[in-house]
């Protein structure tokens, strides 16, 4: 890692803690916190913990579906593991996920990183249009929880939204103006050639033969992200009685705060999942006390199944290497 790479990390770490510090320092009640906490049951932590696994394994056998088509045929367990060490990845260095999967597979399975990347946007794409049907629904389903949550949140001055969109236009204009002359240039010539790379992995899924088997992964998928987090909230005491609505509202809003390049949405997530609670009309520390749980359950099932994954991988290469 360069420097400029640990400036960031630590500035998102930085940023991350004082979340956390800020979630944390708001609380009025640490007994009611830590009792709210101990009421998790195990078995609904346990459940979680399998369910937040399970997602990554269809992760891992969605990705073949994309692959296919590029004539790729990479092992089951090859994709899995990639999947399970991205994450891993991501915990301690934000963003570097996809790309550590990437390279995983290219590694033990000499698929170029390039198409690697552009199946993985496609999965980005479909992803994101799940996102926003949950967030919708989220939504309409809590009209007054979110009109309290918009009412929590600044959106930037018009003055300077106006100059950001000003400085946008020019750029595109000057590239727009001279593009012919930068793509001669070198460096500019092998980002062109990653793109039409990611562009070829990108529109893989329009070759896909098993459409459904995909579109029944990304189903299964966002269910466990609802069930793992819904299964704790039916664990603890006083959220017993939560709706299915308020449950996804929860859920949207955590998934917004893991956005935040954070390692592991520390306090991003935390933060989030405690202004969701609010909204809803519940208190913030309860909502506090949740996500630490539900954050912790993840975080760990990330770490044990992202190192056995960093060893199976290492594994795979040295066996091929050695054919």
């Amino acid at each position: 890692m360069n420097v400029k790479k640990a400036l960031t990390y630590v500035v998102f770490l930085g940023i991350g803690a004082l979340l956390f510090y800020l979630a944390a320092a708001a609380v009025e009640d640490w007994d009611a916190l830590k009792r709210d906490m101990q009421s998790a049951s195990w078995p609904g932590i346990a459940a979680s913990f399998v369910m937040g696994y399970l997602a990554i394994v269809s992760r891992g056998m969605r990705w073949l579906l994309l692959l296919d088509p590029l004539g790729h045929k990479p092992k089951g367990a090859h994709s899995v593991h990639a999947v399970a060490f991205a994450y891993f990845a991501n915990t301690f260095v934000p963003r570097s996920g996809e790309l550590a999967r990437c390279a995983a597979l290219n590694q033990t399975d000499d698929i170029p990183v390039d198409q690697l990347f552009g199946t993985v946007i496609s999965e980005r794409v479909i992803d994101f249009v799940f996102l926003f049907t949950l967030t919708a629904l989220a939504v309409f389903g809590n009209l007054d929880a979110f009109a309290v949550l918009l009412e929590s949140m600044e959106l930037p001055a018009g003055q300077s939204f106006a100059v950001l969109a000003g400085a946008g236009l020019a750029g595109l204009g000057l590239f727009f103006a001279f593009r012919k002359r930068l793509m001669q240039w070198g460096p500019v010539a092998k980002v062109v050639a990653f793109v039409r790379g990611v562009w070829a992995g990108l529109i893989s899924i329009r070759h896909m033969k098993r459409k459904g088997l995909f579109i029944a992964h990304t189903a299964f998928i966002w269910t466990m992200y609802f069930f793992m987090a819904y299964v704790i909230f039916q664990s603890i005491d006083r959220l017993a009685g939560i709706s299915v609505l308020e449950a996804v509202f929860v859920m949207v809003a955590g998934g917004f705060g893991m956005v935040m390049p954070a390692p592991g949405g520390i306090g991003a997530y935390h933060w989030a999942v405690k202004l969701a609670f609010v909204a809803l009309g519940y208190d913030g520390d309860l909502g506090f006390a949740v996500a630490n749980v539900i954050w912790f359950t993840q975080t760990a099932m990330i770490i044990a199944t992202g190192g056995i994954a960093y060893l199976a991988l290492l594994w795979f290469r040295l066996r091929k290497d050695r054919a």
